[in-house]
């Protein structure tokens, strides 16, 4: 399980050590080069400054220090912390072979290896030596310092820095891990609101929606939680008119067989034995029906469906011309008096058109539309048509529209019929279902089931979205 805040907190830190360790880097750099200009100044100097006291010596270009100014001379540049030496190189009255050393600190290395003016290295006992020549008006002045104390020195001024540098880094590290507890405190106070709350708790979640960060991921979460809420809400909705639509034909199976029974014990005539079980049938027919529409409405709900096929070019038609059919033979297995239809498919490039829906289910929502309208079609047989329609938005449709010329419905009862389980008559013919498969199919692809009264009768709309070829 990965830790928000040990993430936070490390990837802050490894941000902190790389900007943090390239400034480090980048000062340590330019302070050694620094340093370096520093000392080799001071090489400069210290010569210069030597040349200047041994000038002062001189009266005279050339002159040779008397014993007492060479003793002063020597303790003037002992003091000076480098490794220095005086000569003459040349005098006014002749010029001498080799340079004469007048003075000279003990620690310092042999100069007489040493070139022209400027800077060089030399090594003595093994040490490597910066030096520095300068020749002012016959007088030679060569200073020089040990290369190890000088990087002795740079490291000291680095171990100076880094000291606090580390400190200071273990102290944001803290201070980070610490602000980042606090920071992430809202998330420890939604986590136990959450733990806490009753499973059937419908109040919204308020922990969190003071931080601006945590509010919309709040928000989110209440209307999930109303979502849940609602979808909880209306399955036992669904659950208590299911169990009220099927204990009816249960009631009525049981009596009937209780009927058929009785009739059979006492002897009486079989008509009455027959007409009971003829009612029971009826009820295991209907119970039948009831759950075949329940299992198709909960395979469309939880998306268990086939709208992910198409239909294409004549299968449309074909799927009409299929469910009118088994419309017409379940009207006429079930004895009723009208079994007829007017079908009809107006023409149109049907050859081109797709319809985002599998054929079982375009036969399915046609299906349900005739046989309520055949159930309820009074004497008057009702009529379906099948067309495409150009829409003006650019988008294109299929539509069944059946028209039936029975009592029909008010614009009210129009709104309520797709509803589960809605019937104008609580004892009429149907489960109930019907409308509300035909709607969920038709909202599955984008589509839509309008209801409207035909004065007489009843006008069903099914569009569903279809791609056409361009004209």
């Amino acid at each position: 399980m990965k830790s928000l805040r040990l993430r936070l907190v490390l990837g802050l830190s490894l941000t902190l050590c790389v900007l943090w360790g390239s400034v480090a880097a980048w000062q340590f750099t330019h302070l050694q080069r620094e340093l370096r200009t520093m000392l080799d100044e001071r090489l400069i100097a210290s010569a210069k400054m030597v040349a200047s006291i041994v000038h002062q010596f001189q009266p005279v270009h050339g002159a040779v220090p008397t014993p007492a100014e060479q003793e002063a001379l020597q303790s003037v540049i002992a003091r000076d912390g480098v490794a220095c030496e005086v000569s003459l190189v040349r005098s006014e009255v002749e010029v001498l072979p080799a340079p004469r050393t007048i003075a000279r600190t003990g620690n310092g290395p042999d100069f007489s290896a040493l070139g022209g003016p400027g800077f060089g290295q030399i090594t003595k006992g093994g040490k490597a030596w910066r030096t520095y020549v300068l020749e002012d008006n016959g007088l030679r002045v060569a200073t020089a310092d040990r290369l190890d104390v000088r990087e002795h020195l740079v490291q000291t001024v680095v171990r100076t820095l880094v000291l606090p540098f580390a400190l200071a880094l273990a102290g944001v590290l803290l201070l980070t891990w610490w602000i980042s507890t606090r920071s992430l405190r809202p998330l420890r106070h939604l986590r136990e609101e959450l733990a806490q709350r009753p499973p059937h708790d419908p109040t919204p979640v308020s922990a969190g929606r003071d931080t601006v960060e945590l509010a919309p991921l709040v928000d989110s979460l209440n209307q999930l939680l109303a979502r849940i809420q609602a979808s909880i809400a209306h399955e036992r909705r669904w659950t208590a008119d299911a169990a009220h639509e099927l204990r009816t034909p249960l009631t009525a199976i049981k009596t009937h067989v209780q009927v058929a029974q009785l009739v059979l014990q006492q002897a009486a005539p079989p008509a009455r034995a027959q007409d009971a079980l003829g009612q029971a049938q009826e009820g295991i027919a209907h119970m039948h029906a009831t759950l075949e529409q329940l299992l198709q409405l909960a395979r469309l709900e939880t998306g268990d469906g086939d709208a992910a096929r198409a239909t294409q070019g004549e299968a449309i038609a074909e799927a009409f011309q299929r469910a009118v059919q088994q419309s017409l033979q379940r009207a006429g297995d079930e004895g009723r008096a009208t079994a007829a239809l007017d079908a009809q498919v107006l023409p149109g490039p049907w050859s081109g058109a797709a319809l985002p829906l599998a054929p079982c289910l375009l036969t399915c929502a046609t299906t349900n539309l005739l046989d309520n309208a055949l159930r309820h079609c009074g004497a008057v047989p009702p009529s379906a048509t099948l067309q495409l329609q150009r829409g003006s938005g650019g988008t294109d449709w299929v539509e069944i529209c059946v028209r039936d010329q029975g009592p029909g419905l008010t614009a009210e009862e129009c709104a309520q019929a797709p509803e589960r389980f809605w019937r104008k008559a609580a004892n009429g013919p149907g489960s109930g279902l019907g409308l509300t498969i035909v709607r969920r199919i038709a909202e599955s692809v984008g589509g839509a089931l309008e209801l409207a009264p035909g004065h007489p009768g009843l006008v069903a709309r099914l569009r569903l979205p279809v791609q056409l070829p361009n004209p």
